[in-house]
């Protein structure tokens, strides 16, 4: 898949055709055999990746050692938004499950585009808080739909731990 596929994608929303090949131009091609590793879950690394060619596998697992995968991704979508843009530990595991091509951004690259004040910096930013916001409401839409088909009527404290954990950080016990 050449750069130009990804143009499609929607973190490069509202940009010309010029500014989406400067921030892709910062971008380092990646190749990683199948079963690598590129995010792991509780690490920080900040690094945005655009998939050329190939898939991965997005899982998450709990302390009490389940593990369910979120998603399966391929060529024209992207990932690690949410550690790149909040320096926060990832909150899953990225692995290859097919040898892939990438584009990494670094964070350190997208620093220099924001102190810059250019305006594609502002632009990722915003299209990725997009996707995010999206992802967000389609979890929280989820949630509700878990909740009320199991005929589950959460007690006070369960609400309670809930948003807890959703509006103020708080971690799960």
């Amino acid at each position: 898949m050449a750069t130009d596929s990804l143009a499609d994608l929607p973190i490069f929303v509202g940009m010309s055709d010029h500014e989406r090949d400067e921030a892709l131009a910062m971008a380092k091609p990646v190749s990683v055999k199948c079963g690598e590793h590129l995010i792991t879950q509780n690490h920080l690394v900040q690094n945005l990746w655009f998939i050329l060619a190939g898939s991965c596998e997005v899982t998450r697992h709990t302390d009490s050692g389940c593990q369910l995968k979120l998603d399966e991704l391929g060529p024209g979508t992207q990932f690690g938004e949410m550690s790149f843009f909040h320096a926060a530990p990832h909150s899953a595991d990225v692995i290859a499950i097919t040898d892939m091509e990438l584009l990494r951004l670094a964070r350190e690259d997208y620093d220099q585009l924001y102190e810059a004040k250019n305006p594609i910096a502002f632009k990722l930013a915003i299209n990725s808080l997009e996707q995010l916001s999206d992802r967000l409401r389609r979890t929280d839409q989820w949630i509700t739909d878990l909740v009320c088909q199991k005929n589950h009527h959460p007690t006070p404290s369960e609400w309670t731990s809930f948003r807890e954990i959703i509006f103020r950080g708080g971690q799960s016990t």
